[in-house]
């Protein structure tokens, strides 16, 4: 490190001699050299403090050991990945899947045996659970309310209420894979209380109260908003219009459980067209669910350090915080379709909800995707 900082000092007293830049600044640059190992740049002038002495950072870390894990950007297919071992808290084959440095949200991926179960759960955050695999069943127990059953079966989209005591049964002679996203890390982070999140009696009335019809309820109350509890199948769900992404391409949020911390919303691209490149300031788990393609992120003003995600049904990828990302569908044929389980609300509600979108595509971006879809064509 003395090493390092005595190269600095005299680049910077080099650029004095040279190029007459002032002794205040070159402090400056070799202040800016000191805090890069902390700070991520996502901007031409704009800088991001790395969040890495957080609460949720340090459960991580004191954690990671007991339970399987993944750290990364992409899982290729949730379907087929390996699931080496047990984890304890589910009484199941599964994986904890810590995604970039995202601070709001996190994944689990599950594998229920045939005719198996996972261990109840509990717990003071939200969560989104997409399953691969069915039939199935879920009972959920509001403490002094009558237990209540609800099913699913491939490709159902559910939300667990806030703080209920819920377990899901695999009622199939195959094993069930489910992917999870939750709002764990923004709860730890909120609170740095873990008996706060697991040990917690709280009911929320207001989001669940043993409703007869909670688990048929579903209202198209707006143009791209639908409020429901579960989502049969969300292949097959009808979409609206959402041309502001992409011409021709279809979306819908759904409104779960009362959630106040993520949101699930799914978009269709036909054969042949791509999104527009949008970025923005919150989580983003992304669960392809249909069709094949291909997915581009990268930093702003640094296309050329992009990450490509080829994709099919299964792929789990996250853009990093700020950086935009890009889908296509060069397929000659069959529409695409993918889910993203996010956190828009919280930082609405917090005022630090930042997005944008590229009007107009980067100059490589067109004769790439025109690329590919003649290579698609030829195969």
């Amino acid at each position: 490190m003395k090493i390092r900082s005595t190269i600095i000092t005299a680049a910077s007293l080099l650029l004095v001699l040279v190029l007459g830049v002032s002794a205040q600044e070159a402090a400056k640059n070799d202040q800016e050299e000191a805090n890069n190992e902390r700070l991520e740049r996502v901007g031409p002038t704009m800088w991001r403090v790395k969040p890495t002495d957080t609460p949720y950072e340090h459960w991580f870390a004191a954690n990671k050991d007991k339970m399987p894990n993944y750290a990364g950007l992409v899982i290729q297919d949730a379907r087929t990945e390996p699931l080496p071992r047990q984890w304890d808290q589910f009484g199941v084959k599964g994986m904890y899947i810590k995604m970039a440095d995202y601070q709001i949200t996190d994944g689990w991926l599950l594998e229920i045996p045939a005719k198996g179960q996972i261990k109840t759960q509990k717990h003071m955050f939200e969560a989104g659970i997409y399953f691969f695999g069915g039939p199935g069943h879920i009972i959920l127990q509001q403490k002094g309310k009558r237990p209540q059953r609800v099913e699913f079966k491939y490709r159902t989209l559910f939300s667990v209420p806030l703080n209920v005591q819920y377990q899901i049964f695999n009622d199939s002679d195959k094993p069930i894979r489910l992917v999870a996203v939750t709002s764990f890390p923004f709860s730890i982070n909120s609170t740095n209380n873990e008996k706060y999140v697991w040990e917690n009696d709280f009911a929320f009335t207001d989001r669940y109260d043993a409703e007869e019809d909670f688990a048929t309820k579903s209202e198209h109350v707006g143009a791209n908003d639908t409020v429901t509890n579960v989502v049969p199948d969300a292949v097959e769900f009808e979409l609206d219009s959402y041309d502001h992404r992409g011409k021709g391409t279809t979306n819908m949020h759904w409104k779960m459980a009362g959630n106040a911390i993520i949101d699930m919303h799914v978009s269709d691209m036909p054969a042949g067209v791509f999104k527009k490149a949008h970025r923005h300031s919150s989580d983003a788990f992304i669960l392809l669910t249909s069709g094949k393609g291909y997915s581009i992120t990268w930093p702003e003003g640094r296309y050329k350090d992009r990450v490509r995600v080829d994709w099919q049904e299964g792929t789990i990828f996250v853009p990093p915080i700020y950086w935009y990302h890009q889908h296509y569908n060069p397929e000659p044929e069959g529409s695409a379709r993918y889910m993203a389980i996010n956190a828009p609300p919280i930082v609405v509600a917090l005022g630090l909800r930042f997005n944008d979108q590229l009007e107009i595509d980067l100059p490589e971006v067109e004769a790439e995707f025109k690329a590919e879809v003649e290579k698609r064509k030829k195969q």
